[in-house]
């Protein structure tokens, strides 16, 4: 009793959407912005398409066997309907009982249509989840290709400039963080917009530390001069 009266009481709610796709936001700047170079970013929408494609394509195979499913059980729930008008005026032993088994039968015919018709509304909220992002992706990747054509996956110098960019943020995390931060919270934190506050927080925090590194390099440097200094006779 008490679940069905919190399932009467959230129906209400049902009015508010909320997507089970991510936010945009999670797509541009997780997703794609953590990417380190312009090839590197058309490169992972790329994937995410093909991602994208093959479900929707599954979206559409499981669409098509769901709907034979309930056609097989439509047909199946006239013939228990033909069976049971047939029984209602049958004068056959047990009669009774074989109808209120075919009654039985039938609102198993009935649950089964609704699983199926939820499963089927499920698929259309799924279709349009990947619809979305794949569009995302797509314009996504147009906008950054009339910046930088794409270059093939194995181009030489495309790989070079990949690998230098993602190894010099990861090693200059590192430096400045002395590896007390996550470097992978930390480029999260970079990706975000400019105007987000942990970002500013995070990038000050991180310029104070290469200004002290610097410092400390520059008293090495100058100690070492001092101490190669020629002594006078």
């Amino acid at each position: 009793m008490a679940e069905n009266n919190i399932l009467t009481q959230i129906q209400e709610l049902d009015q508010y959407e909320v997507s089970q796709r991510h936010s945009y936001f999670q797509l541009k700047y997780f997703l794609i912005g953590k990417e380190p170079t312009l090839q590197s970013k058309m490169w992972q929408c790329l994937r995410e398409i093909k991602v994208r494609k093959d479900t929707l394509n599954s979206i559409e195979l499981e669409r098509e066997e769901q709907k034979d499913k309930l056609e097989l059980l439509n047909i199946n729930a006239e013939k228990i309907r033909r069976d049971l008008e047939s029984l209602s005026s049958s004068q056959e032993k047990n009669a009774d009982l074989q109808i209120m088994e075919l009654n039985i039968n039938l609102r198993q015919q009935d649950r089964k249509k609704k699983a199926i018709l939820e499963t089927l509304k499920q698929l259309d909220e799924r279709e349009k989840s990947s619809t979305e992002e794949t569009r995302f992706f797509y314009e996504t990747f147009k906008n950054l290709e009339k910046i930088e054509p794409l270059r093939h996956y194995d181009d030489l110098e495309a790989q070079k400039n990949y690998w230098h960019e993602k190894l010099t943020q990861k090693t200059n995390l590192r430096l400045l963080t002395q590896n007390k931060i996550d470097t992978e919270l930390i480029e999260t934190i970079i990706a975000l917009p400019d105007d987000v506050p942990i970002k500013q927080q995070t990038l000050q925090n991180l310029t104070a530390r290469q200004e002290h590194l610097m410092a400390e390099m520059q008293k090495l440097v100058d100690q070492n001069k001092v101490q190669l200094r020629p002594k006078e006779s």
